[in-house]
C-alpha cells in the first residue's frame, strides 16, 4: 500500500470512529502522520530490530528485552508487541494504530478504533484502558469499555451492552453456587450509571436476565427442587437490593443537586423514567428522555454490542 493510500485509510478509520469531517480529519492527521501506523509495521519493527540496551531502575535480571520503535519513539518490550498484536487479532495486521502519548521507560498509549491501549515499556504487557480519550484509568472489569468515572458518559444501549457481557461472564464464574451470583458492586456501577442515563429498568432487568436465566425455566435448569428455590430467592433479593443502589443514587444526587434544573423545584422522588436532576413536570417523556441522555454522551443510541463514543 503506498504513502497515499495509508493515509486515505487512516482518515476513513477516523471519521468512520469519531464521525468527522473528512477534510478536517485530512488536515489534523497531516499533522500527526507519523503518529498513525498499521498495526504490521509495528511488527516489523518488532520481528526485525536487534535488542536494544536501556536504563532500568530495578534490577536488569528482571527486565524484558526491548527494541528501539521509531513508531512508538521509545525502547518497547517484544513481548508488549506481540500482547498486543493478539488483542488485535481480529483486526488483523492492517488495523491502524494511533499513538496518543509516550513517556520512555514507562508507558505508551496507543488507540485502536474506540479501544485505547497502555503499553507497559517495563514488563511485556498490555492493559485496556476506558475509552474515554486521554483517561489513564482502566475499566474495573474486562466487560466495562470505561472506567467508574466515565460510565456514567456511557448511552443507555451501551450500558445495556455492557450489563449483559457482564451478567454473562458472572454466571459462569458462579456456576457452581448460582444462587452466590448477586451482591457484586460491579452491578452497582451500572445501575447507578444507568439512574443518570435513565435507563435503569432495562439495564436492571439485562443483569438479572443474564446471571440467572430465566426463572420460568428454573425448574428444567435445576434438578433439586430446593436448589430452583434458592435461585429464585437468589434473583428476588437481587432484584430489590439493585433498586436500593438506585435508590441511594438518586438520593447523592438529589443531596447535590437540591433542586431541579430547569425550574428550581425542590427534587424529593425518583421516576426511573425521569434525569434525577429533573422534576417529573420538567421531564420530557421517557423514550424522548432516554435519547437526550444518549445524544448528551456523544450519540442518539449504539447498536447492541457496540460502545458508546464519549466526547473529549
Amino acid at each position: 500500500m503506498t504513502k497515499d493510500k495509508k493515509r486515505k485509510a487512516a482518515i476513513r478509520e477516523t471519521q468512520r470512529v469519531t464521525g468527522g469531517r473528512y477534510t478536517r480529519l485530512a488536515r489534523e492527521i497531516a499533522a500527526t502522520a507519523s503518529r498513525v501506523f498499521p498495526l504490521a509495521d509495528l511488527l516489523a519493527e518488532c520481528a526485525t530490530l536487534p535488542h536494544a540496551s536501556a536504563e532500568w531502575d530495578f534490577p536488569e535480571h528482571y527486565a524484558p528485552a526491548v527494541f528501539d520503535s521509531s513508531l512508538i519513539g521509545t525502547a518497547v518490550p517484544y513481548g508488549t508487541v506481540l500482547e498486543l498484536a493478539g488483542i488485535l487479532a481480529q483486526q488483523g495486521p492492517g488495523a491502524l494504530i494511533t499513538l496518543e502519548s509516550a513517556e520512555p521507560g514507562s508507558q505508551a498509549v496507543v488507540v485502536c478504533g474506540s479501544r485505547r491501549f497502555q503499553l507497559v515499556l517495563t514488563q511485556d504487557m498490555v492493559n485496556e484502558l476506558c475509552r474515554k480519550p486521554e483517561c489513564r484509568n482502566s475499566s474495573d472489569c474486562r466487560a466495562f469499555t470505561h472506567c467508574r468515572e466515565h460510565l456514567v458518559e456511557c448511552g443507555p444501549q451501551a450500558l445495556v451492552s455492557m450489563a449483559r457481557a457482564w451478567g454473562y461472564g458472572r454466571r459462569e464464574e458462579c456456576d457452581q453456587d448460582p444462587a452466590a451470583v448477586g451482591g457484586s458492586g460491579e452491578a452497582d456501577l451500572l445501575v447507578k450509571a444507568a439512574v443518570v442515563g435513565v435507563c435503569f429498568e432495562p439495564v436492571m432487568n439485562t443483569l438479572l436476565d443474564a446471571c440467572f436465566g430465566d426463572p420460568d425455566l428454573f425448574d428444567d435448569m435445576y434438578w433439586d427442587a430446593s436448589q430452583a428455590l434458592a435461585v429464585q430467592h437468589a434473583l428476588e433479593r437481587e432484584r430489590l437490593r439493585l433498586h436500593q443502589v438506585a435508590r441511594a443514587e438518586v438520593a447523592r444526587i438529589h443531596k447535590e443537586t437540591e433542586d431541579c434544573t430547569s425550574c428550581g423545584m425542590r427534587l424529593f422522588s425518583w421516576n426511573p423514567d425521569v434525569p434525577p436532576t429533573l422534576c417529573p413536570p420538567c421531564a420530557p417523556p421517557p423514550a424522548a428522555a432516554r435519547r437526550i441522555a444518549a445524544f448528551a454522551h456523544g450519540r442518539h443510541g449504539v447498536a447492541s454490542g457496540e460502545v458508546c463514543h464519549t466526547s473529549a
